[in-house]
């Protein structure tokens, strides 16, 4: 069974402790009376930590008041099932990391070279999409697919940043036709309205830019110290990364789409654009 994004999250900031006070992996280990294949478990999320275990991580790294009790609040979610394992039965691996991300997520960077993302996608554009790339699945399970969907929509009225940069292409194609597209494009203004949304398109005219054949979301803890993560999700697989250098090429990657989109308000001028054309 792989470790949750939580309990990931809190292994990475315990290692951080550990790394910032200077102490090897076999110092603590020694200090905790434990073997360091243990205390390597403890740091990648693959093993749980005790209430005891993390009262005695804190007293020897000596964190303050305030930030054990973020570490213990971490610890506590990180046991908790999440609300999408009521969907287990039409979950894959990949969409149940997915959320568990956005679940984290402070700051979700996403880039689409084709499709409007799955935060901004209305129930019609995103039946339309499932339908065809779900051959064998059956109707009682797209119905719920698409309720997890929208569910997970929910993270932008809970007050998540959402950055998207979209490729003209992705608000052209009429998926589901040019009613269902309209209705689209027009729920993508009213969200950069109500939540803190923001979409960049990326013209028919633009260069070429780092990310041609890429789509991908750079997430942010709401600990900035926690090292990004980036989601990349391709036809057959996906993959999460969390070193430091393929993180700083994906952001790389991102700032160059950037430099190539729209600015917000003339993006959002070219989808008023689109929607009176259908």
């Amino acid at each position: 069974m792989r470790p949750t994004v939580r309990s990931r999250r809190l292994g990475a900031r315990l290692s951080r402790y550990r790394t910032e006070r200077g102490m090897s992996g076999a110092a603590l280990a020694a200090e905790l009376g434990i073997g360091q294949p243990q205390l390597s478990r403890l740091e990648t999320g693959k093993a749980k930590i005790t209430p005891a275990a993390l009262e005695r991580l804190v007293e020897v790294f000596g964190i303050g008041e305030e930030d054990a009790r973020n570490l213990d609040e971490l610890r506590r979610r990180s046991t908790e099932p999440g609300w999408w394992q009521d969907y287990g039965d039409i979950l894959g691996e990949p969409v149940e990391m997915l959320i568990e991300l956005e679940v984290e997520a402070a700051w979700i960077r996403s880039y689409e070279g084709h499709v409007i993302p799955g935060l901004l996608q209305t129930r019609d554009y995103a039946e339309r999409i499932i339908t065809v790339g779900s051959m064998h699945m059956r109707v009682a399970d797209i119905d719920r697919y698409l309720e997890l969907r929208m569910r997970r929509q929910k993270r932008l009225a809970e007050g998540m940043r959402f950055t998207a940069m979209l490729s003209e292409a992705a608000i052209r194609q009429q998926v589901g036709g040019p009613g269902v597209l309209r209705e689209q494009l027009s729920h993508i203004i009213r969200a950069t309205r109500e939540f803190d949304v923001t979409v960049q398109v990326v013209p028919f005219t633009a260069d070429a830019h780092a990310a041609l054949g890429d789509s991908f979301v750079i997430i942010q803890w709401p600990d900035e110290h926690d090292p990004e993560a980036v989601y990349v999700d391709g036809q057959t697989s996906w993959t999460v990364h969390e070193r430091n250098g393929i993180i700083r090429q994906y952001v790389h990657s991102f700032a160059s789409v950037q430099a190539q989109a729209l600015p917000p308000r003339e993006s959002l001028d070219m989808i008023h654009t689109v929607i009176k054309e259908l």
